[in-house]
């Protein structure tokens, strides 16, 4: 494919050993159907096979540079992408993902339309389960109202409310540059997309979102940061970084409702990704960002969701009853583990709640021979649909039969959900919560391998 000297989009792939996953993570992107693209690999000193990987690429597609970085960082190897990039526009691959065909030509049109700095989407979480690629459309926001609108920096601040992922979408290149939005180049592969993120977000003169998905997120890489975190405190140093820049460029005051409401939900989402021993040594700075937040929260005017508010004001109590919370939802999820456990073909299984960790949870039942009866859900616009093979029935059409196992799966509103079920005549026993999708992830795995 030949070199365009003035591509639309320049796709930056940093990538540092990811032989398993990455030919077809970079297949993906030289075969958009967008042709004019400009395709960087920017290697961080592979030895296991990548780069001949892109080098074979490279000879036979114009379209592909390889640059190498030798910092050990993946902010410092976005970074170098940015500068050397040629493109109007700037997206991101990372090495074990990949992405659906039409994902740069579809995403570039909108945002040349619609004036973008930066233009955000939806995107699918895929793994494998049993050799079968199990792949589900998540929404960057559960809000429909913010899709298909222009959003205005300094009027449409409610989008900052909106956390998610970055590589979804683009950025353009110029905008970066003018305002110097760049990773913190911290060692490692350590969530140095946070603060980017929340900068291009913050100061794009127009964002757009997207209601598509295109983007194929993997879930399933056990040497993802995700999966194996190099350094309890990255995201504390990461949020570290983001404050400072806020502070240098006078946009503390005017933000700092939307940096803690950013800090709390990833430090949260963090710790539960922690093994038991990690979680020990991160919880003391988890709980006094949770109390410093807790004083001075309700002044703030944030949107926490229930169960943000519930650990907040523990926290403001005291440092036993905010460990003692986590505690009893470990507690929860180690029930609920060995509820799913123990289920044969033979029971009868309800999901209360069609979200992301329902439809995910539904995938491991059917595969075990566990036929669902019904989900449940207490949107109206859901009930009398259909997912994948199971019903969607309201709260009211529930059946309190002994045997009936219900599996709560909310994020934000488990105990709520189980109190309506005590309500309705369910028995605590009948009951299990799952609420955190990257735990309920990694449970299946365990379980399929065993």
């Amino acid at each position: 494919m030949r070199k365009y000297e003035t591509p639309k989009v320049t796709v930056i792939m940093y990538v540092k050993n990811g032989a398993p996953y990455f030919r077809r993570a970079l297949n993906s992107v030289v075969e958009q159907t967008l042709q004019e693209i400009e395709v960087l690999i920017v290697d961080g000193g592979s030895t296991d096979g990548t780069l001949e990987i892109a080098k074979e690429m490279a000879d036979m597609d114009d379209r592909v540079r390889i640059l190498s970085c030798s910092r050990g960082s993946v902010g410092a190897q976005f970074n170098l992408g940015v500068r050397e990039a040629k493109g109007e526009y700037i997206g991101v691959v990372e090495s074990d993902d990949y992405i659906l065909p039409g994902m740069y030509e579809t995403e570039y049109r909108y945002a040349k339309e619609k004036g973008c700095d930066v233009l955000r989407a939806d995107n699918y979480i895929f793994f494998e389960l049993d050799r079968q690629e199990v792949k589900i459309r998540t929404k960057v926001s559960q809000d429909r109202a913010v899709y298909g609108k222009e959003l205005k920096a300094g009027r449409d601040d409610e989008h900052m409310q909106i956390g998610g992922s970055y590589w979804t979408g683009l950025y353009r290149r110029e905008y970066l540059l003018e305002k110097k939005i760049c990773m913190n180049e911290s060692k490692g592969a350590a969530y140095q997309d946070f603060g980017f993120l929340f900068l291009a977000s913050a100061m794009a003169e127009t964002l757009y979102f997207l209601d598509d998905a295109f983007y194929c997120y993997r879930k399933d890489n056990p040497n993802s940061s995700c999966n194996r975190p190099q350094d309890i405190l990255m995201v504390h140093k990461e949020y570290d970084f983001l404050k400072k820049e806020l502070v240098t460029r006078g946009l503390w005051e005017h933000l700092k409702k939307y940096f803690y409401l950013w800090k709390i939900r990833n430090e949260r989402w963090f710790y539960h990704n922690l093994d038991q021993a990690d979680q020990a040594r991160f919880f003391p700075y988890f709980y006094e960002d949770m109390k410093n937040v807790s004083s001075e929260f309700s002044a703030l005017d944030i949107k926490w969701n229930l169960k943000e508010k519930r650990l907040l004001e523990l926290a403001v109590r005291s440092e036993k009853l905010f460990g003692d919370h986590l505690e009893l939802c470990k507690q929860k999820w180690d029930v609920a583990c060995e509820r799913i456990r123990g289920l044969s073909t033979k029971d009868s299984v309800y999901i209360f709640g069609a979200g992301n960790i329902g439809r995910i949870l539904h995938h491991y039942l059917r595969n075990r021979g566990v036929v669902l009866k019904a989900y449940i859900d207490n949107n109206a616009d859901l009930r009398g649909t259909r997912m994948e093979d199971a019903k969607v029935i309201s709260p009211d059409d529930i059946e309190p039969e002994t045997g009936n196992l219900f599996l709560i799966c909310s994020e934000n509103y488990a105990d709520e959900i189980w109190e309506d079920l005590r309500r309705r005549g369910i028995l605590d026993t009948q009951a299990a919560v799952v609420s955190d999708m990257d735990a309920c992830i990694r449970f299946m795995m365990r379980q399929m391998k065993g």
